[in-house]
Formats: C-alpha cells, structure tokens, sequence
C-alpha cells in the first residue's frame, strides 16, 4: 500500500521526486491487520476481544488522516482529488468484491440470482454485507470519512471551528444505536459510522505533525503504555464494562470511544517506532503495505478452510494471513516472469 493511505492503495499527488516511506507508519498498519484478523478468528467474547476491538479498526482511520492536505479552491482540485484518493480505492474495492462473490458462487453452490443480489448488497455497501465480504464496510466508511475530513480542512478555516465540527458529529454518531433502529434500515456504506471514523482520522491529521516529534520518546511510549494497560486491567477487573464496534455501531459510551482507543492508537505507534528499530522492521513494513489485500480476503479464507473443517482460531488467523500474501508474491512473480519473457522476445 501507499504511504498516503490508511490501509488503502490511494497514490499521493503526482511530484517529480517520491517521498520515502516511513516505516514506523507501514509497520503500525502491519500490527493492526493482524489484529483484525486475530479478532475476527477468536471465538470468545472476552477481554482481549473486547480491548482489541476498542482499537485495531480506529487506528486505520487515525492514520489515514496522517497524509490529507486541504484541496485548492478548483473544480480541478476536487477531480483530481477524486480521480487520485478516492477512485482507485473504490475499483479495487469492486473488483476485490467480485472476485470473492464468484469465489462464493462456487465454494457454496449459490444460484445465479443469490450472486448478483450479492453483488447489488456490494455496490449498497455497509452493515448488509456479511460472510465472505464482512469486512468490506471499512472501505466505504474510510473513503466517505475522507471525502468529509478533505472538506472540512480545504473549508472550514479556523482550526477550532473544525474540531468543534468533527466532535459534534462525533457526539451525534454516538447517540443512537444503529441505523437500522433509528431510521428503519442500514444506511449505504454504513455512512452514519463515518461520523465516527471522521473524528479518528481528522485527530490524525492533527497529531501526526507532533507524532513525528516524539515517537522515538521512551517517556511518551511508558506513558501511554500505562495507561492503556490501566484500562485494560479496569476491563478485565469489571471496573468498566465498554465496547466500542464500529461496524455494528455498537458503543457503550460516547466519551471513552472518543479517548481511549486514540490512547491504544499511540501505544500501538509508539511500539511499531521501536519495530522499526529491529532486524524486523523490513518484513513488518511490507506486511504493512499489503493489508487491505488481507482486510478484503481474510473472512472468505476463513469460510472456505472452515467448509475444510478447519477450526482452530489460531490457525485460522495464520491462513488468513499467509494465504492472501502468498498469492500477493505469486502474482507478482509471475508479472516479473511475464515480463522478462517479454523483454526476450522484443
């Protein structure tokens, strides 16, 4: 994946010279795939499922906000914006999304008429996609948070007016249940989340200036570890009782969904710095970049090793894993291949 998204294949505005990658940023992206896909293997409902929850998918939205800019006042400006974020990302999610439909037409015997209604839920998007595609709703939520946090920044001018915005949609997306409850039915691409994925990714864009300054600090990494691992221990004790499920807008509390998993978010920063340190650093940065091939591949591994009678959540997890990069480097070594047979024949 690209430096300038959040997991996403989203290419940067064209410059004649490219910008290293920052490895601490690919790395952090590494840690939180696997975390979905180790939340989305467990089988219980406990502590680790919980916290993990509280934020493997904000940390997403959080560093996606880390490379926005504020688009120039052009009718030019917002197509290109269009045609260089937002596009690229939407066909692969369509293209992803027909490969795994086709993948089910045949794993699990669907009719005809069951795949193109699979197809249609695809195109609506959200909380109506489940099974093999279940993952794909933070695609949509990523691109509309993005389209209104590039608003508001190219916008809205003063930097309070703009907090004061992404916290009151903050409050209003946390004030209600679900959408299917409030309105009578799910709303396209789970839009009413993305009022919550904006506050994660507009606090993003403003720390990430601050980030780049302190992330190597022992002291800012002890801290935060702390006191996430207090409220880890209150979850764990009963002290607390939270969740915090973004895809079923599930939320215990407004407050804590708005702080502690940006807290998490830090934590997880401030130990992918460290792995950037470490002889790993090459390997965790390359799983960085292909996380949304997992993200978009990893439940439909599941449900076919699953229909094999394989169960086990830790294997699961590492198949969700290996299988989608394996086939990433298969693919690419037979474009290499391909080409080198090319290049002999001319």
């Amino acid at each position: 994946m690209n430096q300038t998204e959040a997991p996403a294949q989203i290419n940067s505005a064209a410059a004649p010279v490219k910008k290293a990658r920052i490895a601490w940023v690919d790395i952090a992206k590494a840690i939180g795939i696997l975390a979905v896909v180790l939340g989305h293997a467990y089988p219980h409902k406990d502590t680790l499922y919980e916290v993990t929850y509280w934020w493997h998918m904000p940390l997403f939205f959080f560093i996606g906000g880390f490379f926005l800019k504020p688009l120039p006042h052009t009718w030019q400006a917002v197509r290109r914006f269009f045609q260089r974020k937002v596009w690229p990302l939407y066909w692969d999610y369509l293209v992803a999304g027909a490969i795994i439909i086709t993948i089910n037409y045949f794993t699990e015997h669907r009719t005809v008429a069951y795949s193109l209604d699979y197809f249609r839920r695809l195109l609506y998007g959200g909380t109506v996609l489940n099974g093999y595609t279940s993952a794909f709703w933070f695609v949509t939520v990523y691109l509309l948070a993005q389209i209104g946090v590039v608003a508001l920044i190219s916008y809205v001018k003063p930097q309070w007016l703009q907090w004061l915005v992404v916290i009151a949609l903050f409050i209003m997306g946390t004030s209600y249940d679900n959408a299917q409850q409030l309105f009578g039915f799910p709303l396209p691409g789970n839009a009413d989340v993305t009022l919550m994925a904006m506050f994660y990714m507009y606090v993003g864009y403003r720390l990430f200036p601050l980030l780049k300054r302190i992330v190597a600090s022992p002291v800012w990494l002890g801290a935060s570890l702390l006191g996430a691992a207090g409220f880890a221990w209150a979850q764990y004790a009963d002290k607390i009782d939270q969740v915090v499920y973004m895809k079923s807008h599930n939320v215990t509390d407004g407050l804590f969904a708005a702080t502690v998993p940006i807290l998490f978010v830090l934590v997880v920063i401030g130990i992918a710095y460290q792995l950037g340190e470490t002889n790993l650093s090459h390997q965790l940065q390359w799983l960085g970049k292909q996380s949304m091939i997992i993200m978009f591949s990893h439940k439909a591994v599941f449900y076919i090793l699953e229909k094999m009678s394989i169960t086990n959540w830790a294997i699961l997890a590492l198949f969700g894993v290996m299988i989608p990069i394996t086939g990433v480097i298969l693919y690419r070594l037979s474009r290499r291949m391909l080409q080198s047979s090319l290049n002999l024949t001319v």
